[in-house]
């Protein structure tokens, strides 16, 4: 069915509270009549108002160049658009009036950008296609250690200690049933044999030995050489001692005169 002149559209005003409105199709006709054809004329950062054209004239078409969101910064016209804009924007200049925006919708605009927390990471050399990926763990260093990936170890990395390597389940439960099936007696007490003596009954049991007495043999102490004692009969002597106070049997020893 073909649109007759006094069929209504819906438009949506870009100033002001940007309410809705209709517009019959003879207004709209009259008006792209009364009005210059649309002229692209690149694109522009709208954020920036000292990006705006100096002298624009009316069916000028901008693409809007900043890569984020925000308001609107160029203010041409009597009543220009006071909004924000989105990335990619389309501007139209209308004499006298000033600037008539279009934004994308948002539903349209794909990822933007990939970012990522410890432990992943993002190489963006190549923007379109950026590559995901994560830390490897790290051992405790310093006071500090990044978490990420893992290797599990083997068994025989278990036997020899490899570093970086993370055991399983499986192989700690090894691990600690050969730990419960080690021998749990502990010195419950100890015993001498004579001389030897120990104090039991006692936590920290002190070990000695017998001083040597007749018939006991034990721990001696030495007489000192320069005493005379023939009585003492607790100390052992020394060949000094005895060279000091006694001959010797075989007399042909003796220094001569």
């Amino acid at each position: 069915m073909a649109l007759e002149a006094a069929d209504v559209l819906v438009v949506q005003k870009q100033s002001g509270s940007q309410e809705n409105r209709k517009l019959t199709v003879q207004q709209l006709t009259a008006y792209v009549q009364s009005n210059p054809a649309v002229v692209f004329k690149g694109a522009a950062d709208m954020k920036d108002a000292s990006a705006e054209p100096s002298n624009p004239q009316g069916g000028d078409l901008y693409i809007n160049s900043a890569i984020s969101a925000g308001a609107f910064a160029w203010t041409s016209g009597s009543d220009p658009y006071t909004g924000n804009i989105v990335p990619n924007a389309q501007a139209i200049y209308v004499s006298a009036t000033g600037w008539t925006v279009t934004n994308n919708s948002g539903a349209d605009l794909g990822v933007e950008e990939v970012q990522g927390t410890v432990p992943i990471t993002i190489n963006s050399s190549n923007s379109s296609a950026p590559i995901v990926g994560i830390n490897a763990a790290s051992v405790l260093t310093s006071g500090v250690n990044t978490s990420g990936v893992v290797t599990v170890a083997t068994d025989s990395d278990v036997a020899a200690g490899t570093a970086g390597v993370i055991p399983t389940a499986v192989q700690l439960k090894a691990t600690n049933d050969a730990i419960a099936l080690l021998p749990t007696a502990s010195v419950t007490s100890v015993t001498g044999t004579d001389p030897i003596e120990v104090a039991n009954s006692t936590t920290t049991p002190a070990i000695s030995i017998k001083d040597a007495a007749a018939n006991q043999k034990g721990a001696v102490a030495l007489i000192a050489d320069a005493t005379y004692s023939p009585s003492n009969a607790t100390t052992a002597t020394a060949p000094k001692y005895v060279a000091n106070f006694y001959l010797p049997n075989n007399f042909s020893l003796l220094t001569e005169a």
